[in-house]
Parts: C-alpha cells; structure tokens; sequence
C-alpha cells in the first residue's frame, strides 16, 4: 500500500488504534503548517492578482480529489458557446511536461500537443471540446494573456479557486456530495485544502454527485454552505452515463450507446481522485462489475501495468475492461480483451443554466 493510499484510509478511520491516533495526531501538526502557508500564499498573491481585459470564471473546489472540475469545464463551454462567446480554457496540466513551462494544447482548430506533454486532463478537454483554445501552464496570468491574443472573449480558470494571482468575475465552487468537507480537516489529516470561510469568496456552489446520495444529505450540505455563504446561489448537478465506446473507437469519437452494454460483466481501472463514484456510474451504466484497480490520480500507464490489469480482469471472469476518458488518454491497446471508455457528462438541475447564463451575461 503506498502513502497516499494508507493516509486516504486512515483519513476514513472511525475507530483508529493507538499507532493510528498517533499518526493522526502528527498529520493534525502538518496541517496546521500546511494551512499557514496557504493563507501566506494567498494574502501575497492576492496583492499582486492581475486583472485581464476579458471575463474570468473560475472552476475549483475546496477539497483535494475529483468533483467533478473536467466535466463542468466542458458544460460551461457548451453554454457559452450557444451564448455566441469564444472561450478559452486555462489549466495546469499537472504532470504534463509542459506544467512549469506552459504550451498550447489545442488552437481554434486542431490539437497541438500530445498527452504527455499537455498532460491526461487538458489533453482529454481538447480532444472532446474541439474548436475551443486549452492552454496549460502553472503561470496562468500567461496563459490568459496567450489566449485573449489568440482572439478568446472569456476566460475558464480550470482548478482556479486557490489561483489568487488571476483576478476573476464569476468563481463557481463545486462540492461533491459524496465527501462534502474533506473530512474537516486541511491537507494532510484531511481533504481540505483550505479553511471553511473561504467558501465565503464563492460566488456560485455547484453540487456534484447528488445522484449518488439521498434529499436529507443534500439539504444537511446545503445549510452547512449557508453558515458561511447565503449570498451565493446554490446549484445541483447530476453526472451521468453518455456513451460506452471502444478504445479505438473513443479514438475515432464513434459512440456505442449504452443499452448495447447493459449487463455485460466489467472490470474496473483508474487512476482518478474519486474512483468510488467512477464505480457507482460504471453501475448506473447497467455494468455488472466483476472487480477494480485503482491507481494513483494522473497516473502513467506503462506495459506492466497492462498486464497486470489485463490478468486481474481475466481472472475476475469480466468481459470487458472499462476506464475513464482522463485514463485514456494514457492507455494503450489491450489485445487478450476488449478495453472500453466509459464517457460522462453534467447536467445542471431545475433553473440552474439559468442561473449561470443570467450571471455570465452581466459580466463586462
């Protein structure tokens, strides 16, 4: 078990042992460290924030893991591009080569970099939103600026929430319903990655996951946000199914639709911040699961990885392997059995692109 598994399984621990509260108790000293440092950042940063000459909407959360950023990226350049904006899409790319340097993914018209260098998250947006400028970099003042030259009219700040150095006009904080508060505590006893009050610098909440849990657990996340913030709107989302499709296919962008699949027996990979929800969809899809691997978050498949993988689904009697479009991008072929994407999708509820279309149309 690595590091970051076994923290991740002591973070869950109700009822630790003596080793354990001790270990708790070391990682409770960390965050207290790790919390000060994050408010140093930001007061500094802040000073120095640059404002750019088009709208900034900001996407990020407060926890660490998956909740969902990608797939609300590409639901708000659906809603702006029916809107008649040009946007562009400003992220990181953890892990890619080109993270420190920075380097233009995709243009108006083609993709531009492989997924090695852009890395697995702006690699996989380029590929599904094409005609829309992603551009990655840890410098995003450089990248907004790259982008408003290449002719974008508004800016998406992919994981921007605790980017102080990027002035923005919307910031949109998604909670995922599945583990709402990181546990309550900041990075490393917990999830968090700051303090609560910053919810407080919100100005939309989008709740993410909320198929996967009951009204009460909703209504309970909703009044903990109103404790710090009943300014902001509060929005809940959905994500769900779209498509099943082949490797080679996913490649071609040829969908299979999902009631072809129903029943068939999957085995499970990813390396993925929240592979629990990557499990419930895979089940909501109609997959019978026969068992799963999960890999660290960005992981880098190689050969024996395959293997490895390829084995497990072999003697767990799957019949095929099913994986994320993020893990994809870095996959390669599977000849001894079928390898399958399984591609989601957001969709907002009641009046809630409503909502943010009304907001994005006051912006200057």
């Amino acid at each position: 078990m690595s590091i970051e598994s076994y923290v991740l399984k002591l973070q869950q621990e109700k009822n630790p042992g003596i080793i354990e509260k001790l270990v708790l108790e070391f990682l409770s000293g960390l965050s207290w460290l790790y919390g000060k440092g994050v408010n140093k950042r930001r007061i500094k940063a802040q000073k120095q924030a640059v404002k750019v000459s088009v709208p900034v909407i900001s996407v990020g959360n407060i926890t660490a893991g998956g909740t969902g950023k990608t797939p609300c990226i590409m639901k708000l350049v659906q809603i702006l591009k029916h809107m008649g904006k040009h946007p562009a899409i400003l992220t990181r790319g953890y892990r890619g080569k080109l993270e420190k340097v920075g380097g233009i993914v995709s243009d108006w018209d083609k993709i531009l970099l492989s997924a090695q260098l852009a890395g697995d998250e702006p690699y996989m947006m380029a590929m599904k939103i094409p005609h829309t400028p992603v551009l990655v970099g840890k410098h995003r003042t450089a990248s907004a600026q790259n982008a408003i030259n290449m002719g974008a009219d508004i800016l998406l700040l992919d994981d921007g929430f605790q980017y102080w150095k990027l002035k923005r006009d919307i910031d949109i904080v998604l909670i995922d319903c599945t583990n709402p508060f990181g546990g309550e505590h900041l990075l490393p006893r917990g999830l968090l990655r700051e303090n609560l009050e910053c919810m407080q610098r919100a100005d939309i909440f989008i709740l993410t996951k909320t198929e996967q849990v009951d009204s009460q657990i909703k209504d309970k996340i909703i009044s903990r946000i109103k404790q710090w913030n009943n300014q902001a709107f509060i929005i809940k989302s959905e994500q769900k199914p779209a498509g099943v499709v082949t490797y080679e296919n996913w490649k071609k962008n040829i969908p299979i639709f999902l009631e072809n699949i129903e029943n068939r027996k999957a085995f499970l990979v990813s390396g993925i911040g929240n592979p629990s929800s990557f499990q419930t969809t895979s089940e909501m899809a109609g997959f019978i699961i026969t068992g799963s691997i999960n890999f660290p978050d960005h992981h880098c498949y190689v050969n024996t990885d395959i293997e490895k993988v390829t084995q497990m689904a072999i003697d767990s009697g799957a019949d095929i392997i099913l994986t994320t479009e993020k893990d994809a991008v870095k996959m390669m072929p599977i000849s001894a059995i079928p390898l399958y994407i399984l591609k989601i999708e957001m969709n907002f509820s009641g009046c809630g692109e409503t909502v943010i279309k009304n907001l994005i149309t006051s912006l200057k």
